[in-house]
């Protein structure tokens, strides 16, 4: 017994490491946690750049992370580490499904496999909350894109047929993607055919008057003059200017046919806007200022 306390000095210390290492890591996977949520709400209100920044820095956090518990590798594999690294993965996924751009991969965003899929799971949430805050906006013209994205998705995770304890619990979350996926497409479903409806029902409705009472009111609707047109060139390049910015395609920003009606209705706050069927609340807080501008320099 006379080595005992050498032993258990020795455990000590290492125990001592460990946790020192662990208290390291854990707020910095707290605040990764944050950033990528942060991103996350970001690029629901369409601030694209701000998001990349922010994923940006939950990288930086994670990476950190890692290396203060390099030494002792079990940490690198806890909950907590897990969760920052299925936030990033999330963020990023969320983004690229968003934008139209290609899927990263997990290699290049630094988290493992069952964090990645988890995250890809965990997207598909915030796709739907997306599509649905278009279709609020009267906007459906991604909609069948959106729902075969997360049909993708879903096909995929179901594939992933192995034990939890390797997956970090993909089945739970592979179970969610699926009823999101039949709620979204009830919804969408139903939004289309109220949408076909009401396309119908105009069309009933001018069939009760004659074409030529008809035509003006659709050439002035569509029609502008010419100072008219010189705001709708400033609208055009500063569109473009944005969408270069995010690259995005310009119609993200606004259609014509929203420019146009913005023309029209001579806006003076940016609250003005909301009323725009398409254009909505988001737009018109994040891009409200700017347009008013824009008209006013162009008057």
């Amino acid at each position: 017994m006379n080595n005992l306390e050498p032993i258990a000095r020795q455990i000590r210390k290492s125990l001592s490491a460990k946790d020192e290492a662990r208290e390291k890591m854990l707020p910095l996977c707290r605040e990764a946690i944050r950033y990528s949520g942060n991103a996350i709400r970001a690029v629901h209100r369409q601030e694209f750049k701000l998001a990349v920044e922010l994923m940006q820095s939950a990288r930086s956090l994670l990476t950190e992370a890692k290396q203060a518990v390099a030494t002792h590798s079990e940490l690198g594999s806890t909950g907590l580490v897990r969760d920052a690294q299925k936030e990033l993965a999330e963020a990023n996924i969320t983004l690229a499904l968003v934008t139209g751009k290609p899927l990263p991969a997990p290699e290049g965003l630094g988290v493992d496999a069952a964090a990645y899929l988890n995250g890809l799971g965990e997207a598909v949430g915030e796709l739907r909350r997306y599509l649905l805050d278009a279709m609020r906006q009267g906007d459906l013209s991604r909609g069948e894109e959106l729902l075969s994205t997360m049909d993708d998705i879903y096909g995929v995770l179901v594939t992933m047929d192995f034990p939890d304890a390797i997956t970090g619990g993909l089945r739970r979350t592979t179970d969610m993607v699926r009823g999101v996926l039949e709620r979204t497409r009830g919804d969408l479903t139903l939004a289309m055919r109220q949408k076909n409806l009401e396309n119908r029902l105009d069309g009933i409705r001018q069939e009760d008057f004659p074409e030529e009472d008809i035509r003006p009111v659709r050439q002035k609707e569509l029609e502008l003059d010419r100072d008219e047109l010189t705001i709708y060139e400033a609208l055009s390049d500063w569109r473009s200017r944005k969408a270069s910015e995010g690259n995005l395609a310009p119609n993200i920003i606004a259609r014509n046919s929203w420019i146009k009606e913005i023309i029209k209705r001579k806006p003076s706050v940016p609250q003005d806007l909301i009323g725009i069927k398409g254009f909505g609340e988001r737009r018109a807080n994040k891009y409200g200022k700017e347009i008013i501008a824009i008209i006013k320099n162009s008057q």
